[in-house]
């Protein structure tokens, strides 16, 4: 149970003591709002695999432990610090927290800088909207800033059913573009249903093949999802001058006549998610929940995001 002592308040939370541990439920100070920050009482949680890459230390955070884990999450705004203007109070609020600014998210209260957070989409309960910060901001600085995707382009997104993947689908959808997607067999229906046109089970077709058979001139940009030797062959399929964001990181084919981005890394942004958030409440975007896990089962949810089978993104509830 939480300490509820004004005098000395603690929260619960998820943490790993080294780098490389198992993480575990500990009691922790519940942190204070400074200049310009909001303390928000947290009732959901995102939870992707770059969870486990904190874990493990190969995207380290630069914070002394124990380390609380998660990035981004949603809840009520529990107090704020000086300055703060555009919350109060109980206000919603949702928010990805990258750089790191005090503690994560799979906790009873995260602490975020007032740039970092927006207001969820209303057409989602709390809890669910706390799945979209890093997914959002990352379909849509990727597809509208850096890939500058433009109506008529044929834009390739690999990993298409998942967190990222499933919301960059309906954006470049909706920026205009013909959108091909790779997914396994039972995703094949869903992909479709978010307006992709062309739709590649990656287990039963040679993808290179299926792709230069609709599209003999290759794809204009591509959005890579795929952690995998087999990613390297999506540079085959780039028409000259293309562009390919491998937001692993791991592919190590390359081309003089094309463009290969693999340093992204999505940063936190108050801004942008609002803009996320206005795109949902439109209809333009539909978020695909597979599963929420209670705060008590944290380690199963990142467990299932890690077995790589999961259909849009998964949750903790946390209140």
């Amino acid at each position: 149970m939480t300490n509820t002592d004004a005098s000395n308040p603690t929260m619960r939370a998820w943490t790993i003591d080294r780098y490389g541990d198992m993480i575990h439920l500990a009691e922790l100070p519940r942190p204070q709002p400074g200049p310009g920050d909001i303390l928000i009482r947290m009732t959901g949680a995102e939870v992707g695999d770059w969870d486990d890459l904190v874990r493990k230390g190969e995207w380290p955070m630069e914070r002394q432990f124990p380390l609380i884990l998660g990035l981004a999450g949603s809840g009520n705004v529990a107090s704020v610090g000086r300055g703060v203007t555009r919350f109060k109070n109980d206000d919603p609020v949702y928010s990805y927290s990258y750089p790191l600014y005090d503690n994560g998210a799979w906790a009873e209260y995260m602490l975020v800088p007032e740039s970092y957070a927006a207001k969820p989409p209303p057409v989602l309960e709390l809890t669910r909207a706390g799945a979209v910060p890093i997914a959002g901001l990352t379909a849509h600085e990727t597809l509208v800033d850096i890939l500058e995707v433009k109506k008529h382009e044929v834009v390739l997104i690999t990993a298409a059913s998942g967190g990222v993947g499933h919301l960059a689908v309906q954006m470049a959808r909706h920026l205009g573009a013909h959108v091909v997607a790779t997914v396994g067999r039972p995703h094949v229906d869903f992909v479709s249903e978010l307006g992709a046109e062309t739709v590649i089970d990656y287990t039963t077709q040679d993808v290179r093949q299926a792709i230069h058979a609709k599209y003999p001139n290759g794809v204009d940009k591509i959005l890579n999802g795929v952690a995998s030797e087999a990613a390297n062959q999506y540079v085959s399929v780039l028409a000259g001058g293309g562009v390919l964001l491998d937001l692993p990181g791991t592919i190590i084919a390359t081309r003089p006549d094309v463009r290969i981005i693999k340093d992204y890394v999505v940063r936190g942004d108050g801004v942008r998610l609002q803009a996320v958030s206005d795109l949902i409440d439109a209809g333009v975007l539909r978020l695909e929940i597979d599963e929420i896990f209670p705060f008590d089962r944290a380690p199963d949810a990142l467990n299932k995001v890690l077995d790589k089978h999961v259909r849009g993104k998964v949750a903790i509830k946390i209140r």
